[in-house]
């Protein structure tokens, strides 16, 4: 039976609880960190710093929380993380295959991380070769999909801010993910549901942070989450 790999999952806030001099003796244990988007640079940086592990996200909508000091529009890249936007990978410690999509549905006008449905199809389409071979190799295209924004009528809002795309649904029928993890909906009421299940995948909101316990198994699509960053 596969072990489950701890993740530290983060998005949109950076959390004083997760931004500290404590947080490699807290959660020194975590395998890698996942981010969902509209973190500041400095806050990955951080992670990847003092967890030594390593980080992968995907840009929020907001993209201009990677340009501090930079120019609005052009993100600076994180040093020591691995943008997943538009890609799929296989991380070579732990044997998951995680892929991921930036931005929300477009709401605003020259906003550089919001998108039209048509270009998130886009990016399926350019991604499709890659997880049906690892369907073939590996019996399952993907263990985790990390976005900023929820499927549509998945964890979202009727908000035009905070609606998802109707392509992830597809997106997760497709592909079936164990875990789909994304940020984007702001939820300050422990009371609120957090994750839903979308036919085989457990969609988790994870904002500001989870701590999940990840089983890298297609058939086995629970996970536990043992750390909530709410409330």
């Amino acid at each position: 039976m596969t072990e489950p790999i701890p993740i530290l999952a983060v998005s949109d806030e950076v959390d004083p609880r997760i931004h500290s001099a404590t947080v490699r003796d807290r959660l020194g244990h975590v395998a890698m960190v996942l981010g969902c988007g509209d973190l500041p640079s400095e806050y990955l940086e951080f992670l990847a710093d003092a967890l030594n592990r390593p980080v992968y996200y995907v840009l929020g909508n907001h993209a201009d929380e990677l340009t501090r000091g930079g120019e609005r529009g052009r993100a600076r890249v994180p040093m020591g993380a691995t943008d997943l936007g538009g890609r799929v990978l296989r991380q070579p410690e732990t044997g998951l295959i995680l892929a991921g999509f930036p931005g929300s549905p477009r709401y605003g006008d020259r906003e550089p991380a919001q998108y039209a449905e048509w270009e998130i199809w886009l990016m399926m389409f350019r991604m499709t070769p890659r997880l049906l071979w690892n369907r073939l190799r590996y019996g399952r295209a993907l263990d985790v999909l990390v976005t900023h924004a929820p499927p549509r009528h998945v964890n979202d809002r009727e908000d035009r801010a905070h609606r998802g795309f109707h392509a992830l649904r597809v997106f997760l029928n497709w592909f079936r993910p164990t875990y789909h993890l994304h940020g984007h909906i702001h939820l300050y009421d422990r009371s609120l549901p957090y994750e839903q299940q979308f036919g085989q995948t457990r969609v988790i909101n994870v904002f500001p942070y989870r701590v999940l316990e990840v089983e890298p198994r297609r058939a086995a699509p629970a996970s536990r989450a043992i750390e909530e960053g709410t409330g």
